[in-house]
């Protein structure tokens, strides 16, 4: 079985290196026009990642990595009564699969999928990280540095939501503002995993 801190490692890195590869080979090969996504709001990450071999690359890696994410719930729960919390964690790994297989395919289905598969893969990873980061208690914790560090973390994880919102939901020709916030969550989603990397301790 993969070791809890490993398996954090990689639950943080393949997206990382699925969407930035994406970028950078969109960019190398003239698909795309070179610009900052997290500045300018360019593009989404599926215009960057349905580019032709970004797609090959982002695929394969976002298929193993919810897969990952789907069995990483249990290990980092761990307890009978944080099923509830396994499952609302589970379910948004399944959302982002669902995602990841429609990216590429045209057609209302396709984009009906790609919608609703990443807006409750956001939704409900982030509920997830938050229920853990929220239910720790500083003062019995062993590793003070960590939980700040989540808390700080999710924070602006729920600041950067909630401005979200408005802009995924109700407010039309944003394009570029949804795609800032796009870029930056998923960002601090994959900085959420990495920080419990570095601080992992097996006897924590």
């Amino acid at each position: 079985m993969l070791n809890l801190r490993y398996h954090l490692l990689l639950v943080s890195l393949l997206p990382f290196l699925a969407i930035h590869l994406s970028l950078i080979l969109s960019i190398q090969y003239n698909f795309l026009v070179i610009c900052n996504p997290y500045i300018d709001g360019c593009y989404s990450i599926s215009r960057v990642a349905r580019q032709p071999y970004s797609i090959i690359i982002f695929k394969s890696l976002m298929t193993v990595s919810s897969g990952l994410l789907f069995f990483l719930w249990q290990k980092i729960y761990n307890k009978e009564n944080n099923k509830t919390f396994i499952l609302i964690g589970r379910t948004g790994s399944l959302f982002l699969l669902l995602y990841v297989l429609a990216l590429g395919n045209d057609g209302f289905i396709y984009e009906f999928m790609r919608r609703i598969g990443v807006f409750i893969f956001y939704i409900l990873t982030l509920t997830s990280q938050w229920l853990f980061t929220f239910s720790q208690d500083i003062a019995v914790s062993k590793f003070l540095i960590n939980i700040q560090l989540l808390r700080f973390i999710s924070i602006i994880q729920l600041i950067i939501f909630f401005f979200a919102l408005p802009f995924f939901l109700i407010v039309k020709n944003d394009g570029f503002i949804e795609n800032i916030f796009e870029w930056w969550l998923t960002l601090l989603i994959i900085i959420w995993f990495f920080t419990n990397f570095i601080y992992y301790n097996k006897n924590d």
